[in-house]
């Protein structure tokens, strides 16, 4: 079965014994799709020998004059397009009569669509899915890198081919348009379709991760069977399984592709990309060319989670990462390890620091806070940059050593075959969590591995 236009069944195309030729040139063969005002056909051009698809608007069908803007957009914008996951487009031309007709022809892609194959094909692997998010990440980071970045707006199953060889396209451009518009240029019209677009396309807003939105909601839809709109948004976002059948890197791509506000979602195709391709190295921390340690070769307290009660560490997914958003507790609980954004200690003690607190900023003529607070700003110089831009690796906890006040956890990891050595503080209740042989997320600076630490919820 071929396609090149999503969302509608194939059918005969209902013609006499004659068949019908367009502009002289493109005989018809059948219908590949047919919308309201708009249908495409397979064709064989004569003069090329080769099969295209002919898009055809008929100016009498259209329901709203939009739907003329928007197909001579597609015309124009994927003329200028050239990518092996993108139709490419031949020719845009009017046909004769009173009745006018606008014709848009493109490259034929054999291929079935990824919602046909879905509905009647053998399920998708993990293997499969994730090669098709690879594949499809490539055709955005191709799209969002033009100048203007070119928006497709309307990613959903039946507008992705999955061409016979394997590669994924991405096809039907109706909604295309071009970023870096001012509202009033870029116009209000809701383009998309209901579950795969994201909030601020609802409001006629659209921007490079409004696609990478529409991608993750349609990996959801395809590794569960089951469309976005389906799923629970009793949080003001798509809730995603905890137990998303896909690997570990797959589930992560897709949770952070659906983070509802654009500036917490992966900022580009290229950063999405990283979180299915970058491997976990063996990463702790010493000083020159030794061996890190395994998790194994602490015994059973190698885990992610100590207490099911206690501190979770984080994994922040890609940058770059605000400390004013999603992960601003995060980062909180980084940069005041005295006065986290979440204490973990019983009412009754944590009522006795306070109160203790108030005694020496009152002894202390308000030196005591206003040396804390330079402790503060430090650590935010210190870690900063490392929270929006650092890089993930796992490490180990080698020795924690408790202190009246804070806890110091000496921890390595290993980068590109080094293994660093790192210091860092927190509460002094973290000490009740946190062990030798705990495996931590460390985030790292690339140009500079000993810098880092690593954060918890």
């Amino acid at each position: 079965m071929s396609r090149v236009s999503g969302g509608h069944e194939e059918s005969p195309d209902a013609g006499g014994e004659d068949p019908r030729v367009i502009a002289d040139r493109y005989e018809v063969i059948r219908v590949l799709g047919e919308g309201s005002s708009a249908r495409t056909l397979l064709c064989a051009d004569r003069h090329g020998e080769r099969r295209v698809a002919v898009k055809e608007l008929h100016f009498e069908h259209l329901e709203d004059w939009k739907y003329l803007e928007l197909f001579e957009r597609e015309a124009r914008v994927l003329s200028l397009l050239d990518h092996p996951g993108i139709p490419r487009v031949f020719d845009f031309f009017q046909g004769p009569g009173v009745a006018t007709t606008l014709y848009i022809v493109q490259e034929f892609m054999e291929g079935a669509s990824l919602r046909e194959r879905m509905e009647s094909g053998p399920m998708l692997g993990q293997e499969e899915v994730h090669d098709l998010a690879l594949g499809l990440l490539d055709v955005l980071d191709y799209l969002h890198g033009r100048a203007p970045p070119v928006l497709h707006r309307d990613i959903k199953p039946s507008n992705v081919l999955v061409r016979d060889e394997g590669a994924p396209a991405l096809v039907d451009f109706g909604g295309v348009c071009f970023g870096w518009l001012p509202p009033g240029e870029a116009g209000a019209t809701v383009v998309g379709t209901f579950g795969y677009m994201p909030p601020e396309q609802l409001l006629g807003q659209s921007v490079p991760t409004s696609d990478l939105y529409a991608l993750g909601a349609t990996l959801l839809h395809v590794t569960t069977g089951k469309p976005p709109n389906e799923f629970p948004f009793d949080s003001g976002r798509i809730e995603v399984p905890a137990d998303l059948p896909a690997g570990d890197a797959l589930t992560r791509l897709i949770e952070a592709l659906l983070r509802p506000a654009p500036r917490d979602r992966p900022q580009t195709a290229a950063g999405a990309r990283t979180i299915l391709t970058d491997r976990p190295q063996k990463d702790p921390v010493a000083t020159s060319g030794t061996t890190a340690p395994s998790p194994s070769d602490f015994g059973t307290r190698s885990a992610t989670t100590v207490s099911g009660e206690g501190p979770r560490f984080v994994d922040l997914g890609p940058s770059a990462r605000d400390p004013n958003l999603e992960f601003k507790d995060v980062y909180r609980n980084l940069v005041n390890p005295l006065f986290p954004a979440k204490r973990l200690w019983s009412w009754g003690v944590h009522a006795f620091w306070v109160s203790f607190a108030g005694v020496a900023s009152v002894a202390t003529l308000g030196i005591a806070p206003l040396l804390y607070a330079g402790g503060v700003r430090d650590r935010k110089r210190r870690y900063g940059d490392l929270f929006r831009d650092g890089r993930f690796t796992p490490g180990i906890i080698l020795s924690v050593e408790e202190g009246p006040l804070y806890a110091t956890f000496k921890y390595q990891f290993e980068v590109e075959g080094v293994t660093y050595v790192a210091f860092l503080t927190y509460a002094q209740e973290m000490a009740t969590y946190w062990g030798e042989g705990d495996v931590v997320p460390v985030l790292y600076d690339p140009d500079d591995p000993q810098r880092s630490c690593f954060v918890y919820r």
